[in-house]
């Protein structure tokens, strides 16, 4: 689980033990990765270095105990403008009444919900700061008018998650324009910070990439066949980022494995698309030694390829994985002695530090979050870090939530 830096303020792990904290997502119908390639080039990122790794020990079986309570953990990367450690959000609240809104592209599963949860989690520690959210399902002229109607009422940040790409860039500069604090998170609409928005934060696809090809290197025999799958069949410039991350690692560690194909075989980021593509792939190779990939929800459909087609299931690195990944792993490990998992995880808590970018905008203070950062490991079957199921909670519930047990659940009452 990543959690976020929050001062003194003890934060509860969903089926974890103690973890430490980091600075710091997966939607089926539109992947939190889907972005499109930026039109105006950025300010350079930085990217914080995860100083400690996920350290939980998860839960075997089909139902977990209670999480015990995390605790404090220091957090430490390259500063942003202020040049030190970032700021708690006690640090950032700030006196002044203060609304906030928190606008999403998508918003009806599961992952969308558990990150609206995380955001206004993240903030009730201001007393100062309200928080209302709206959705647009996935339609374009809604989303622009959720914008656009939050700017006219005189909110003073809109914090959004962009399923739009450069569609909806005019919107978020425009609302910029007027006053309004503008951070859009991990789906990228093009433009360039401080011109177009406040601050902006993703992942670190490339080191992403490079952490999974170092996991299976150590997994598969030398010279191995490896396939990496991920984006829609259009391309996906996150997914390309991944993937080289995984072919530029393997050149430097000597080659270990090969890749089947010189681009990710297309996902499409959903189950039932996966599912059709994996079978095909099975078709063309009569050998799959490891699997690579970018979205944990989507690669169900490709587990259930490889079982339809009685082929044995090969290591997966993935990452966003989910409850119902974890339930799978279980059930059928046994029977694939090779099929081990790894995990990046804690996608759902990168609203958190949009949230306090948008508060150190507001009252000045120095922006000393990360833009793009590393995924931690939340399971590594190999290392002992084992998945857990839990039969309470949806398939697609993401368990590397930073919320409490009770929160969580709340999230699908």
């Amino acid at each position: 689980m990543i959690v976020e830096p929050r001062g003194n303020v003890t934060r509860t792990s969903i089926n974890s033990e103690p973890i430490p904290r980091k600075a710091d997502a997966a939607a089926p119908l539109m992947r939190p990765r889907e972005t499109s390639m930026k039109a105006i080039p950025r300010a350079p990122k930085m990217l914080m270095s995860l100083t400690a790794m996920l350290t939980a020990v998860l839960f075997t079986g089909c139902t977990a105990p209670p999480p015990t309570a995390a605790s404090p953990a220091n957090t430490s990367g390259r500063a942003a403008e202020g040049g030190g450690a970032p700021l708690s959000v006690e640090k950032l609240c700030g006196d002044r009444p203060i609304k906030i809104a928190h606008v999403d592209g998508f918003g009806a599963n599961s992952w969308k919900k558990i990150t609206a949860a995380e955001l206004k989690d993240e903030l009730s520690v201001c007393k100062n700061v309200t928080v209302d959210y709206a959705q647009s399902d996935a339609d374009l002229q809604k989303y622009i008018t959720a914008i656009n109607s939050y700017t006219a009422q005189g909110y003073d940040a809109i914090i959004t998650y962009d399923d739009f790409g450069t569609q909806a860039l005019s919107a978020l500069a425009n609302a910029h324009k007027a006053g309004v604090v503008v951070v859009p998170y991990i789906g990228d609409p093009g433009g360039q910070v401080g011109v177009d928005y406040d601050g902006y934060v993703e992942y670190a696809f490339d080191i992403e990439g490079g952490m999974m090809a170092k996991w299976l290197a150590e997994r598969i025999p030398d010279g191995g066949n490896v396939i990496f799958t991920g984006g829609l069949p259009s391309g996906s410039p996150p997914s390309v980022e991944v993937f080289n991350g995984l072919t530029d690692m393997n050149a430097d560690l000597g080659t270990p494995f090969r890749l089947a194909t010189d681009r990710p075989i297309a996902s499409g980021w959903e189950p039932a698309y996966m599912q059709r593509a994996m079978s095909g792939v099975l078709t063309k190779h009569d050998q799959i030694d490891g699997w690579a990939s970018d979205y944990g929800v989507g690669d169900l459909g490709g587990l259930r390829a490889f079982l339809n087609a009685g082929r044995p299931i090969p290591p997966l690195a993935t990452s966003a994985g989910s409850n119902e990944l974890g339930c799978f792993w279980l059930q059928h490990k046994d029977k694939n002695p090779n099929f081990q998992l790894l995990t990046l995880d804690g996608t759902t808590t990168v609203v958190r530090i949009a949230g306090r970018k948008a508060l150190a905008a507001l009252n000045g203070m120095p922006d000393n979050e990360p833009e793009a950062f590393e995924l931690p490991v939340f399971v590594d079957t190999a290392n002992g870090k084992l998945p857990t199921c839990r039969d309470d909670l949806p398939p697609d519930a993401d368990l590397s939530s930073g919320l409490s047990e009770e929160a969580f659940k709340a999230v699908f009452k």
